[in-house]
C-alpha cells in the first residue's frame, strides 16, 4: 500500500503552482510513458504545457483524503502498462499480417497480474477512468475495456456462478478469459477499410453498406483469435455487440432455428459484460473530440438511449465500480455547501460519502457526511455545472 498520499481530482484550469502530483501524468501521444512523475511540484510553465497538450485534469495531494490511496495501486501497476504495450504490439503487427506479435500466453499472464492488482483495492474496487485511461487510440480503448470488464467480473462473482451453472463455482467466477476477451474484442477492425475503423457502437456509419461492413468486425475479430484463446473468450469477442433486447449482431441460429441476433441471457455473460464496458468507454470519449464526458453524463446517456441494450445486473454494477461521482471529486450540494467525495456507497452510488469544505474553501470537515442518510441533501453541481437533470429519476 502506498503511504502518505491523499488524492484530489483537479481540473487543469483550477490547478495552481505548488500543487504536488499524487499520480503520474501520462503523455497524451505516448500514453505508456509518464510526462510527469508522482511527487512533481507543479510550476506555471508546466501548467501551460499541460494545457497545450489538452490534459483535462491532474491528481494532486490533498490532506484528509488518505483513504483514497488504495485506488492508486492500479494506476501505478506495471501490469496495466504491460497490457497496453501488448495490445499496441498486436495492433501494429495485425495491420501487416494475421499473426499477433504477442503470444496469447503473454496476454493470459498479464491479465492474471492485473486481477491481483485489482483485488488489492479491497472489498470495493473502483475504476477511476481519469487514472486508468492510457490514451484515446485503439490500444487505449482495448486496455480500458479489459480493465473495466475485469472489475465488473470480480464484483459480479455470484452472478457469474449463477449464469455459468454448468461449471463448478471456482471456475465459473474465474475472470481471466473475460479480461483477455476485453483486450482482443476489436482486433477485427484492423481488417476494415481505414475510413470505417474509427466507428463504434455508439457512433455508427450513416451509409447502410458501410454499416454492414463495419458490423462484420465482430466476426473478423473472432476469426483472428479463436484458435489461440479459450472458447469463453472467443465467444465473448464474437458476441460483444449482441444487445440484451435482441437488436445486436452478428446473426446466428436462434432457438427456433432461424438466423437472428441473440438476446437476454442467451448471450454469454462475458459478452454482456464487455458490451457494457465497451459502450461506457466509447461514450466517455466521443468522436467529436470535445474531451472526456463526466461519469454522471455517461450514465445519463446509457439510461436514456442504451438501457435496452444492457444486462440490467451488469449496468447496475457498472455504476458502483465506475461511480458517477468518483472519490476525489469536488462537488456542490443543494444547500450551497461544497465538499469532496471520499467514498462511494455501493448501495447508492449517486449518494456517496462527502466531507464538507470549511468556509476557507480548503479545509475538510472532520466528520464524513453519508448522503444516503441525508434524504434532503443531494449533489447539485460539479465544476460549477448544474447536474440535477442527469440524476436517475429526473425527466430529461
Amino acid at each position: 500500500m502506498l503511504e502518505g498520499i491523499a488524492v484530489l481530482i483537479v481540473p487543469l484550469e483550477e490547478a495552481t503552482e505548488g500543487m504536488v502530483l499524487a499520480a503520474p501524468v501520462a503523455h497524451p501521444e505516448r500514453p505508456d510513458q509518464d510526462l510527469l512523475k508522482r511527487g512533481y511540484v507543479l510550476e506555471q510553465k508546466i501548467l501551460r504545457r499541460l494545457h497545450d497538450l489538452n490534459i483535462g485534469f491532474v491528481y494532486v495531494d490533498y490532506p484528509g483524503l488518505e483513504d483514497l490511496d488504495r485506488h492508486l495501486e492500479v494506476m501505478l501497476s506495471p501490469a496495466r502498462r504491460t497490457i497496453y504495450q501488448q495490445i499496441k504490439a498486436t495492433i501494429n503487427a495485425s495491420q501487416q499480417r494475421t499473426r499477433p506479435a504477442v503470444s496469447y500466453t503473454d496476454y493470459y499472464r498479464s491479465t492474471r497480474e492485473m486481477v491481483l492488482t485489482l483485488l488489492s483495492q479491497g472489498q470495493h474496487p473502483l475504476y477511476l477512468d481519469q487514472m486508468a485511461r492510457l490514451g484515446n487510440d485503439a490500444g487505449g480503448h482495448a486496455t480500458a475495456v479489459a480493465h473495466l470488464a475485469l472489475l465488473l467480473g470480480v464484483k459480479l462473482d455470484r452472478y457469474l456462478i449463477e449464469q455459468r451453472k454448468r461449471l463448478v463455482a471456482t471456475h465459473a467466477k474465474e475472470v481471466v478469459n473475460l479480461g483477455v476477451a476485453g483486450m482482443l474484442h476489436d482486433m477485427g477492425k484492423l481488417k476494415l477499410p481505414p475510413h470505417l475503423q474509427h466507428f463504434n457502437g455508439a457512433e455508427l456509419p450513416d451509409n447502410a453498406k458501410d454499416r454492414a461492413e463495419w458490423e462484420h468486425h465482430a466476426r473478423l475479430s473472432y476469426d483472428l483469435i479463436h484458435d489461440g484463446v479459450e472458447p469463453s473468450a472467443a465467444t465473448a469477442v464474437l458476441n460483444h455487440h449482441q444487445h440484451y433486447d435482441g437488436s445486436g449482431f452478428p446473426a446466428g441460429p436462434s432457438r427456433e432455428g432461424e438466423d437472428a441476433p441473440r438476446a437476454g441471457q442467451d448471450i454469454h455473460v462475458f459478452a454482456r459484460i464487455i458490451a457494457a464496458a465497451d459502450l461506457y468507454d466509447r461514450l466517455s470519449t466521443p468522436m467529436t473530440g470535445k474531451g472526456r464526458r463526466p461519469n454522471i453524463e455517461i450514465f445519463h446517456l446509457m439510461r436514456k438511449q442504451y438501457a435496452q441494450w444492457l444486462d440490467p445486473v451488469v449496468f447496475e454494477m457498472l455504476q458502483v465500480i465506475a461511480p458517477p461521482f468518483p472519490p476525489g471529486m469536488r462537488v456542490e450540494l443543494n444547500d450551497g455547501s461544497h465538499g469532496i467525495i471520499t467514498r462511494v456507497d455501493p448501495a447508492d452510488p449517486y449518494r456517496p460519502v462527502v466531507k464538507r469544505l470549511e468556509a476557507d474553501g480548503t479545509t475538510l470537515a472532520d466528520s464524513p457526511l453519508p448522503l444516503r442518510a441525508q434524504p434532503d441533501l443531494k449533489i447539485q453541481a460539479i465544476a460549477g455545472v448544474e447536474i440535477t437533470a442527469l440524476l436517475p429519476g429526473v425527466a430529461a
